[in-house]
C-alpha cells in the first residue's frame, strides 16, 4: 500500500529530531522506530501514533482521528489514526508523543531467524 506524497510529506515534517529514531518501512510505506518499537507511521492516506490505548480513547472520537485498524477484524488499541483533515500541528504533537510513549516501553527483541 503506498502512501501519497501528501501523506508522506506531512509524516517527515512531523517527525521528531531525534537520533535515536530509526526510519524503516511497514506495511510498504514509512514507519519511525526508537529501541525497536514502531511509534510514528503512514498507513495508506493516513498517519498513525502509538500513544497508548488510554490515550487513544480519548482522541479516537475526534474528527479526523479514530483506533488504528489495519484490517477489519484487527484493531491496534494503542495506536490513533489521522486522515489529513487533522491540523498539521497535531501530527507534530501526537508524534512527539508517541515517541516518549514507545520509549518507555522495553526494547523489542529481534526475533530468530526460521
Amino acid at each position: 500500500m503506498q502512501a501519497p506524497a501528501d501523506v508522506v510529506t506531512a509524516y517527515e515534517t512531523a517527525l521528531p529530531d531525534n537520533p535515536d529514531i530509526a526510519r524503516k518501512r511497514m506495511f510498504g510505506t514509512p514507519c519511525a522506530f526508537v529501541r525497536r518499537q514502531m511509534f510514528f507511521g503512514t498507513f495508506g492516506e493516513t498517519l498513525i501514533a502509538r500513544v497508548g490505548p488510554a490515550r487513544v480513547k480519548a482522541l479516537a472520537d475526534l474528527p479526523g482521528m479514530q483506533v488504528f485498524t489495519l484490517s477489519p477484524d484487527k484493531q491496534w488499541d494503542d495506536y490513533v489514526q489521522m486522515d489529513m483533515t487533522v491540523d498539521p500541528e497535531r501530527f507534530s504533537e501526537l508524534a512527539a508523543e508517541a515517541l516518549v510513549w514507545a520509549a518507555a516501553l522495553p526494547r523489542k527483541v529481534k526475533s530468530p531467524k526460521r
